[in-house]
């Protein structure tokens, strides 16, 4: 290589939000790849990751000289990294650009030290001989970030979204909520929750349409969230659909407390 990582525009053009997301204590995302760009072939990745993803905010940077592309995520987690990842890897190939492997990172899960862990990926790009063009996480994980659950809670009525969000933080559970199934949509790619708790009467996207959303999106990011359906309807023909796209449990309103958080818990065990 003809010079250091530690010397990469890359490290340069990225200090300042790196300090200020560790400052703040903001979670981002970073992902670096081997690749061979231009400035048209960069300018067209990032309107295309603007086109896919238009909700995420992101830095690039490309070091010709080491060949390595760089992105910083605004306020995206490991999982949602990953799964944004598969955009980057997919317009590479497509043009030919990929020359090696992608690597994913998101502070804090991946280090305490936001600046230092890409430092870390950066060197590991520079050092693997490795020409598999994969994606791969950064090992360097400091927090068990398994121990927390995540559920996301899709429902129109504020009422349910709001006792559902106070009971299940009461035990501990990471909860966000959406009102409709494109609020629902977004979230869950961001967020690639554990669980998700959701109506069939939904806006926007239909409750069926959604769930058959989430299972793309599990396939394209080879991860798995469990599917509770809570809902008003009660017809045997809706039962017997929600659970051919694959939910996990199917719960009619009104409903206990104790018991949904007892078929959360069978979930969330056998998912661990």
């Amino acid at each position: 290589m003809s010079k250091a990582p530690i010397d990469s525009n890359i490290l340069k053009s990225f200090h300042h939000f790196l300090h200020y997301y560790q400052a703040s204590q903001l979670t981002c995302g970073v992902i670096v790849a081997h690749a061979d760009l231009d400035q048209s072939k960069l300018s067209k990745l990032k309107a295309y990751l603007e086109k896919e993803e238009p909700d995420t905010a992101f830095q690039i940077n490309y070091d010709a000289q080491l060949g390595i592309l760089g992105l910083l995520l605004d306020d995206c987690n490991l999982a949602y990294t990953h799964f944004y990842a598969l955009y980057v890897k997919e317009f590479l190939e497509q043009h030919n650009r990929l020359t090696g492997f992608l690597l994913v990172g998101s502070f804090p899960e991946n280090s305490n030290d936001a600046e230092q862990m890409l430092m870390n990926m950066m060197k590991e790009m520079t050092e693997s001989n490795s020409d598999a063009k994969e994606i791969k996480v950064f090992e360097n994980i400091t927090k068990k970030t398994a121990e927390t659950r995540s559920i996301l809670i899709v429902d129109p009525d504020v009422s349910v979204r709001q006792l559902l969000k106070n009971y299940l933080e009461s035990k501990e559970y990471i909860v966000h909520t959406a009102k409709n199934g494109k609020d629902g949509l977004d979230q869950y790619k961001k967020l690639l929750p554990d669980l998700v708790i959701t109506e069939i009467n939904l806006s926007a996207i239909a409750g069926y349409q959604f769930i058959n959303e989430l299972k793309k999106i599990d396939e394209q990011s080879n991860r798995h969230s469990e599917i509770i359906v809570l809902t008003n309807k009660q017809m045997e023909q809706d039962i017997k659909r929600t659970f051919e796209f694959g939910v996990a449990e199917y719960i009619t309103k009104s409903f206990s407390l104790i018991e949904l958080e007892a078929r959360i818990k069978r979930l969330v065990k056998v998912m661990g």
